[in-house]
């Protein structure tokens, strides 16, 4: 192949990923006229491209064979009129508008690297994608959203430690009130060892155990600083208390709805029906639910106790926690707490 052939294929691929998709294709005359050759040079290249589609990701309306005006095909060796034509990208508009919303409102993302990932998903759209999801016409977070700038820093230095089996050594810290991180333990760094990361209600989390300890934990990961990867070789998940047959990371995110601290206890409670979809957003299928005589459900959950507080606390008026009874005498202490603070409001 020429090289001239070769920069007419890229012109064509390119203008077509630009400006077109199903909905959108674009005609064989008007490529002929933005690329400023004949018709027969571009029929010929459209129809290396629509013979290996496959690659090309180039795909035709309908394919016509020009025929003379007694019906007869004018260049029956291939020669074919190419009605329109467009580009199968590799995402569609719902797939890229999925991510692209997933991306604005992430709020541990900095805002100038959201927009710096919303362009380059942009770019993967055609124009009409670009035109409906232009930036100016999407809702944003505040620039001035308080963020650690090193987050796609410590994704990817923890990914590669993890590949590697090495420990990575990091200093925790919190966001203080004057929108600066300070850091815990008085600034001690921690010796982690990396298992794997995962998300949940949209924050970035370390699955991994603190060298100090023989228990399996978790850390914010946009709450890290400081993070480097140490020489020293990781632990065997193996050696951890209850992990002696590895981790099962499905059953481990099921018992996990909010990645709090603390180890999975068996938890039920009596919910009204229409807490049902609550239920299940929260807990997903590990929920047994029994329906009641009175229309009721019983609901029995395997979570941290910390996870069923902070759930309670917002759907409390729903239902009712029946064991176990450490969990009760919490539950009841914050509703005296609450109902001390609120006796007096008007």
């Amino acid at each position: 192949m020429t090289n001239e052939k070769k920069y007419l294929h890229f012109e064509l691929v390119r203008i077509l990923k630009e400006e077109t998709d199903p909905k959108h294709p674009m005609s064989q005359a008007e490529l002929t006229r933005r690329l400023g050759v004949n018709r027969s040079t571009v029929s010929r290249a459209l129809g290396d491209l629509l013979n290996d589609s496959k690659h090309s990701h180039v795909y035709s309306v309908h394919v016509d064979q020009e025929l003379d005006e007694e019906g007869n095909e004018i260049n029956p060796d291939k020669r074919s009129y190419h009605g329109k034509v467009y580009y199968k990208h590799d995402f569609s508009t719902a797939e890229l508008r999925f991510l692209m919303d997933g991306i604005l409102f992430s709020r541990h993302v900095p805002a100038e690297q959201r927009d710096q990932i919303i362009k380059k998903l942009l770019a993967l759209g055609d124009r009409q994608f670009r035109k409906t999801r232009s930036m100016a016409n999407v809702r944003r977070l505040a620039v001035d959203e308080p963020m650690n700038e090193d987050l796609f820093y410590n994704i990817d230095t923890i990914n590669q430690a993890i590949e590697e089996g090495k420990k990575i050594s990091t200093v925790y810290a919190y966001m203080g009130p004057d929108f600066t991180f300070e850091p815990s333990r008085g600034g001690k760094t921690q010796i982690l060892n990396p298992y794997a990361m995962v998300v949940r209600n949209g924050y970035y989390f370390l699955i991994c155990n603190n060298d100090h300890y023989s228990n399996l934990t978790h850390y914010r990961i946009d709450r890290m600083t400081k993070v480097k990867i140490e020489e020293e070789t990781v632990k065997p998940i193996r050696q951890l208390d209850g992990f002696a047959g590895g981790l099962n990371l499905q059953d481990y995110m099921s018992h996990n709805i909010n990645m709090a601290f603390g180890d999975p206890v068996r938890i039920t409670f009596i919910a009204k029906p229409k807490a049902v979809r609550e239920i299940i957003d929260a807990f997903g299928k590990s929920v047994e639910f029994t329906r009641r005589e009175d229309g009721d459900l019983d609901c029995v959950v395997r979570v941290p106790e910390y996870d069923m507080e902070r759930w309670v606390l917002m759907w409390g008026d729903l239902v009712t926690v029946t064991g176990p009874d450490t969990l009760m005498e919490k539950l009841k202490g914050y509703a005296e707490i609450l109902a001390e603070k609120y006796a007096g409001a008007k």
